[in-house]
């Protein structure tokens, strides 16, 4: 009776996982949900921007990598995309994720969590957290100059990337005890470029905001994918196979930090229950 009184399980930790954004090259997302599944490790907390809000929120209503891998699948990119270009607009955007997210909320995913836009008149990062999940998604994969900025609470958003690419901190700040960040590529593009040229005109400046994913991840994967744009459709399941592999490369390290968060937390615990049994 004692020591069960003192001598308590440690509590089960809290392991968060941040989504960075890549368009086409969220594939990788998937191939790295699958290695983590197949080594039984569930993430409590999610975080992400633009491809990784999609994906991240597909994982939080608790659908599986081969679920979500297959319904990537069915989706005619090139199509999308070609009708994104011309309307210019994301109400196409926003069809396809309400096909399978529906009208829910955020507080009605079964995992808490939450995706990063970015405020178009001034740069700064905006977290969204609460309302329809599908305009969120929106706004946090409004990327110029195909889509138009998301208005949200007075708000013009557009893509996370542009402020936060690998909204780590986010998931920290939901109460991960453990992070593990996927960064699939900052933000690039050649001026000479059509979208460089455009985004230059932007009324705020950017640049690689992949670096604080860094400083408040455990863990960052970065999958090798610089042979690849935000545009590959037809290298997808290719680079599903490179997050897969990825993932899988540094699972060893994953769990060794697992188990070290975890005998840290107990080690603290039989601390407190001696200095309780003093008392």
């Amino acid at each position: 009776m004692f020591f069960s009184k003192f001598f308590k399980k440690p509590a089960k930790k809290t392991l968060g996982l941040a989504l960075g954004s890549g368009g086409a090259k969220g594939m990788a997302h998937i191939g790295a949900l699958k290695a983590f599944e197949e080594n039984g490790i569930e993430f409590d907390v999610v975080a992400g921007a633009s491809i990784g809000s999609i994906v991240g929120a597909f994982y939080c209503n608790i659908y599986r990598a081969d679920e979500i891998l297959h319904l990537l699948e069915t989706v005619n990119f090139k199509e999308i995309t070609n009708m994104f270009m011309v309307k210019m607009d994301t109400v196409g955007l926003e069809d396809v994720i309400n096909r399978y997210i529906g009208d829910l909320t955020f507080d009605e995913l079964k995992k808490p969590f939450a995706c990063t836009a970015t405020d178009y008149r001034t740069g700064e990062e905006v977290d969204l957290k609460s309302g329809s999940v599908a305009k969120a998604l929106c706004a946090s994969s409004s990327y110029p100059p195909f889509f138009k900025p998301v208005s949200i609470d007075g708000r013009l958003l557009v893509d996370g990337a542009f402020s936060n690419a690998v909204p780590a901190d986010l998931v920290r700040g939901m109460g991960a005890d453990f992070v593990v960040g996927i960064d699939l590529s900052a933000v690039k593009s050649d001026k000479k470029s059509f979208i460089g040229e455009w985004l230059a005109k932007m009324p705020f400046e950017y640049g690689n905001t992949s670096e604080k994913g860094y400083k408040n991840s455990d863990i960052m994967l970065k999958p090798p994918l610089s042979q690849y744009s935000a545009a590959s459709f037809a290298g997808l399941h290719d680079m599903y196979e490179i997050g897969y592999e990825t993932a899988l490369g540094e699972m060893p390290a994953i769990r060794a930090a697992i188990n070290a968060l975890y005998e840290g937390k107990k080690k603290k615990e039989k601390l407190n229950g001696a200095e309780k049994a003093k008392k």
